[in-house]
């Protein structure tokens, strides 16, 4: 297992030193089009890479705060499973759509090229120039046979770390929120059964009536104290993920846009003389109208499991914020008048907690459903001005 992380990260490794090779090389041409195509996939891999190295960084973390939550989930009331196995399908959903997002963006960035060379052979191109899944600079000539083929296969393989790392850690990350924001529904609930228990005909409770209520509070106001500390935890573990998700998918969202409406054309890497230096674009490119559409149908599907992605974090930090503040209006609505000064200083414990919410806040960023609202209006603002130079 250890031995195939490592394989892993290193073929994430070298694709991204190729592919930025192969921006750079296109940039000291002031080729804008060939940049932004190549730079497209590498900020994915960069993500995928860095959440590789935040998950090995936090993993003990990780660990603990899920067996926290698998404590609670074991203790908890029967009234709550329903809760809990709707977070869990949810959960299951989220999963689903993010992973198959993800692979049919990488399906049509490998099968893409095949389509292109299918296509030039038939208007008659001989020999066919042989075309690779990703834009990547190469040591060698990529155009024989058998160094095509295993090219290929290598970077078609390489799309699965990226997809495994993004999948695993932030349906890790969605899983966790949802669960947590299943145990403050289950607060409320506990606080609206406990409020239902209560003889509303009574002017004043008895004084046993008082102790058991008194009881039951603190204990809920312990748990909520608990799931609290446990969304702060959690904050610690995931920052490094969030910040990466919101500021790379931002930016990819942005590129795509941009590369959907700049690219014009297909550079391919052959071998310069030399047996030490890297291959150099040469001016071989097509143009076709017929090919540019095809190549931009690969942009369609990434930047769609983009903006899952980034749904997907905004959507966890929502429901957490908007179901931790929800037990404050449960809370002021318990018939604490009909109690002692205790009754009424635990329900003002439970309330003040509640009033300021529990959320996954970090610098710059407040994971939410108005943070991802934000970022699309801004991109499509900035992809608007562009479009306008372009």
């Amino acid at each position: 297992m250890k031995a195939l992380m490592v394989f892993n990260v290193v073929s994430l490794a070298l694709c991204i030193t190729g592919e930025f090779l192969h921006g750079l090389y296109a940039y000291q041409d002031g080729d804008l089009s060939e940049t932004i195509e190549s730079i497209c996939p590498t900020v994915a891999r960069i993500s995928g890479f860095l959440r590789i190295v935040f998950y090995i960084i936090y993993r003990s973390e990780i660990e603990d705060i899920l067996l926290k939550i698998h404590q609670v989930i074991r203790n908890e009331h029967p009234r709550e499973n329903d809760t809990t196995k709707r977070m869990k399908r949810l959960g299951q959903k989220f999963t689903l759509f993010l992973m198959l997002s993800m692979f049919f963006a990488a399906l049509l960035y490998g099968v893409t090229p095949f389509f292109i060379m299918t296509y030039n052979w038939f208007q008659g191109q001989r020999p066919l120039v042989k075309l690779l899944p990703f834009k990547i600079a190469l040591p060698f000539d990529s155009q024989k046979p058998l160094i095509f083929f295993l090219v290929t296969v290598f970077l078609n393989y390489a799309s699965s770390p990226t997809i495994n790392s993004q999948t695993g850690c932030d349906s890790l990350f969605s899983g966790v929120c949802l669960y947590l924001s299943g145990q403050f529904v289950a607060i409320r609930l506990e606080i609206e059964a406990l409020a239902a228990s209560v003889d509303r005909t009574a002017l004043k409770a008895s004084s046993s009536e008082t102790h058991r209520i008194n009881e039951e509070l603190k204990r809920i106001s312990a748990r909520h104290q608990q799931l609290i500390d446990l969304v702060n935890d959690a904050r610690q573990a995931f920052v490094s993920s969030i910040l990466l998700v919101y500021t790379c998918s931002a930016l990819i969202i942005c590129i795509v846009c941009i590369a959907m409406l700049v690219v014009r054309s297909y550079t391919l890497f052959v071998r310069i003389e030399g047996p030490s230096q890297l291959t150099h674009p040469y001016p071989g490119r097509f143009s076709n109208p017929q090919v540019q559409g095809i190549y931009k149908l690969t942009y369609i599907p990434y930047a769609l499991a983009e903006l899952i992605l980034l749904f997907l974090y905004s959507y966890s930090g929502t429901i957490i914020r908007d179901s931790s503040e929800a037990i404050q209006t449960v809370a002021y609505g318990f018939p604490w008048y009909q109690f002692d000064r205790n009754t009424r200083h635990l329900i003002q414990m439970i309330m003040i907690r509640a009033q300021y919410g529990s959320n996954l806040n970090v610098p710059f960023f407040e994971p939410s459903m108005e943070s991802f609202s934000v970022i699309v209006r801004t991109a499509s603002s900035y992809i608007t001005l562009m479009n306008s130079f372009l």
